[in-house]
């Protein structure tokens, strides 16, 4: 059975993790009063966006980061077009575009050397002591996943899921790429209750060794070849 979404109200709580240990519960979600300034900061930020744009993101749709790399990426995907599949490496040159005409500050400029959001996060190193070290296209997939987490104990895709939308993760096979090749889609939605991601590897064949990657604790569906796991039950 998979684990309860966060509720807001268990912020600040503690509870005991699968070690033993005791764990106090962050706040991962955003106040009324939180979602009201978020949304009026990025309406007149899409004010001049394109119509076209525009439609195919609901309208309760708005991008509930901080101005940072998890924002760049969510506006990344509206800019392409909400509701539909893109590739990584289209993502990633959108990405690098976007970012690119975003200037740092002149405290950060002369900090770090970077004039441009783009090139802070490509210049950034990979963690030398971490278990797996990521180059920026890792960090921008590790972050993908990042809005898939609805848990209780760390969901740091909370803010998405208040704003009424959802990454969803696709894997296909594809020749001349080992791991698959992957693409993205922010999918927006009406109410709350839907905003689920999706997990779709159907078109995807899984090394044996990765089949412990198919939770049954993800709060959204995971679909492969030959089954269906919404809500951690099987279909």
């Amino acid at each position: 059975m998979s684990e309860i979404i966060y509720n807001p109200e268990d912020a600040g709580t503690e509870l005991i993790d699968k070690k033993g240990k005791i764990k106090k519960i962050r706040k991962y979600h955003m106040t009324d009063e939180e979602m009201i300034r978020s949304k009026e900061k990025w309406l007149e930020e899409v004010k001049n966006v394109d119509k076209r744009i525009k439609k195919k993101a609901h309208k309760h749709f708005f991008n509930p980061y901080r101005k940072g790399i998890y924002y760049y990426q969510i506006q990344t995907l509206y800019l392409l077009g909400a509701n539909e599949w893109h590739s990584l490496s289209t993502i990633i040159s959108k990405l690098e575009e976007y970012t690119s005409n975003i200037l740092l500050n002149n405290a950060i400029i002369k900090e770090t050397g970077y004039k441009t959001a783009w090139e802070k996060f490509r210049g950034k190193s990979s963690r030398s002591l971490g278990q797996k070290c990521k180059d920026y296209i890792g960090r921008i997939q590790e972050n993908f996943v990042f809005f898939q987490r609805l848990s209780m104990s760390h969901p740091s895709g909370y803010k998405l899921y208040q704003a009424r939308a959802a990454v969803d993760i696709k894997r296909i096979n594809k020749t001349g790429f080992e791991q698959g090749a992957f693409f993205y889609k922010l999918s927006t939605y009406n109410s709350m209750k839907k905003a689920l991601p999706i997990k779709d590897f159907s078109r995807f064949t899984f090394p044996k060794h990765e089949g412990r990657y198919i939770s049954y604790k993800f709060i959204g569906t995971i679909v492969t070849k030959d089954k269906i796991i919404k809500g951690g039950v099987l279909l």
